[in-house]
């Protein structure tokens, strides 16, 4: 099962970077075939909708949990891929050169949004790597979350999912909702059960 690389909660739009990106075409049911490689998100018409997200400062989160994942495919999903996707990806058209099972690809990181903006992600992702690397797993919270301080527009925001199962659609849109408060406010939906976010 494939999931797409953004969720809506409300106004907020919420994007999973990293694996989740690639595009996938299903395989007829009548047919034993692999999934297929179409494309990278965002498409021109995605990334200008990104952009006029930002720019009427509407509510924008980043989940980076995989930014850093590479993107398993296999031979034959690779040898069926368009053209243009393996050039977005490898610089040349030619999928017939591989010769492992299984191809580990890279996609470009937050190569969709303005550079101030990845250079932040970037910091908020080496910053919470030291922050996991100093903490016993048991004691982490599910989301860590980039800090809100001066200097930094409220949107995007960047966070990991530390914890991914424990994250049900309503703690997911509790954490969103507290995330783009602009005061403070009283949680929810912090404990009700429901639809894990993958």
């Amino acid at each position: 099962m494939r999931f797409s690389p953004t969720l809506r909660f409300g106004e907020v739009l919420v994007v999973l970077e990293g694996p989740a990106r690639v595009l996938w075409k299903e395989p007829a049911p009548e047919r034993a075939s692999h999934w297929t490689p179409t494309g990278i998100w965002p498409d021109e018409g995605q990334l200008a909708m990104v952009r006029e997200h930002l720019e009427s400062e509407r509510p924008l989160l980043v989940l980076l949990d995989e930014a850093r994942n590479p993107v398993p495919i296999l031979r034959e999903e690779w040898q069926a891929a368009p053209c243009r996707l393996l050039e977005d990806l490898t610089g040349t058209c030619h999928g017939n050169l591989v010769d492992d099972e299984v191809i580990e690809l890279r996609l470009p990181f937050l190569d969709w949004l303005p550079a101030a903006h990845r250079d932040r992600a970037a910091r908020f992702l080496s910053d919470s790597d030291t922050a996991l690397s100093r903490t016993p797993v048991a004691l982490l919270p599910p989301l860590m979350a980039e800090k809100k301080h001066d200097g930094v527009p409220p949107s995007p925001r960047f966070a990991r999912r530390i914890v991914p199962n424990a994250l049900t659609a309503s703690r997911l849109t509790a954490a969103i909702e507290h995330l783009f408060a602009a005061g403070p406010q009283q949680c929810t939906a912090g404990s009700r059960l429901g639809e894990v976010i993958r």
